[in-house]
């Protein structure tokens, strides 16, 4: 039986220990922190997964150093995140796929991520982009539809990884207009622009950042963006609802996690910075030029986030309209 001698040691030490934790976090970082990227470098996750890092060097005076994580569409890098020590030395910025939609996309994922992450917050969100090649046989969607109706299961649409938003829109499309379209997944977004601008593939439907120089160039036509309002960049390109799919709107969203039971205090200093930055004319214009606006909301409201992306994609699911893999 522990004494009353014991006890009071014992209640010692846990406070000893919960006061060094508390010293770790105010003093945190301390070393280089581990940012990883989900997906290959020079596509829009990437770029923002950078600008993350860049901004919370400058803010606290201590290396972030990207780490691109990429395969499986985002899962090899969610569960390397799962697997990290909740310290706060590695978190990860990607796109909302690992950080959500993959819960239900595939079947054996290492990792859950409402249960396994720490919210910190969403940075930005865009419209997802539907183009097309030169050389792709319609040019908008209402042709792209009457294509598919002519030309059954001929019609691919590809998409930077299973689970990101341009998989589940091009699932959304087909549904909404009785048309089979199928899916063609790729490692990130370079591979798949390079395919499109080669005419290998005929349609890509993905963040806008890589694609806005070449619909300005005219070497790709902007199709359709999935937006409630058409892009200020790209005023010309109309949305998938002006199309004749009315109320259709799904956003692409992306976001800051660390792992289960990172201290509140950290997530709250990442948070703080992301959100002095965003706030800046500076940052707001950069954003813009990839198609993106800053979009900063409370952990808690990023676990809203998650669930409700996590909500909408299950029915596609549950339709056999997304296969998990």
């Amino acid at each position: 039986m522990i004494n009353r001698r014991e006890l009071i040691l014992l209640g010692g030490s846990a406070a000893v220990l919960a006061s060094a934790g508390f010293a770790r976090a105010a003093d945190w970082p301390t070393k280089q922190v581990t940012v990883i990227s989900a997906y290959p470098p020079g596509g829009t996750s990437d770029i923002i997964t950078r600008l993350v890092a860049d901004l919370l060097t400058a803010k606290y005076g201590q290396q972030f150093v990207v780490e691109n994580v990429a395969g499986a569409a985002g899962a090899l890098a969610g569960g390397k995140l799962a697997r990290s020590a909740p310290d706060g030395y590695t978190i990860m910025v990607s796109g909302s796929a690992p950080i959500a939609a993959n819960k239900v996309v595939q079947k054996s994922l290492a990792y859950d991520p409402q249960v396994d992450f720490t919210p910190i917050t969403v940075v930005a969100e865009s419209c997802a982009l539907l183009t097309a090649s030169a050389t792709a046989p319609a040019k908008t969607l209402q042709e792209l539809i009457a294509y598919a109706k002519a030309n059954p299961g001929k019609v691919n649409i590809g998409n930077p990884g299973a689970g990101t938003k341009g998989h589940i829109c091009a699932a959304m499309i087909g549904m909404q207009a009785g048309v089979e379209i199928n899916h063609i997944p790729y490692k990130g977004s370079p591979p798949l622009l390079a395919d499109l601008l080669g005419g290998h593939i005929d349609f890509a439907l993905d963040a806008p950042s890589n694609y806005l120089p070449h619909i300005k160039d005219g070497k790709i036509v902007g199709v359709a963006v999935t937006t409630a309002e058409r892009v200020s960049e790209m005023p010309e390109v109309k949305t998938v609802a002006e199309q004749g799919f009315d109320g259709f709107e799904q956003t692409l969203w992306f976001g800051a996690v660390g792992p289960k039971d990172m201290p509140a205090d950290i997530v709250d200093k990442i948070h703080t910075a992301i959100k002095e930055w965003t706030d800046t004319p500076a940052a707001k214009e950069k954003l813009k030029s990839l198609g993106l606006a800053a979009v900063v909301n409370t952990p808690d409201e990023m676990r809203g986030s998650i669930e409700r992306e996590i909500a909408g994609i299950r029915p596609l699911v549950d339709a056999g309209l997304v296969q998990p893999s």
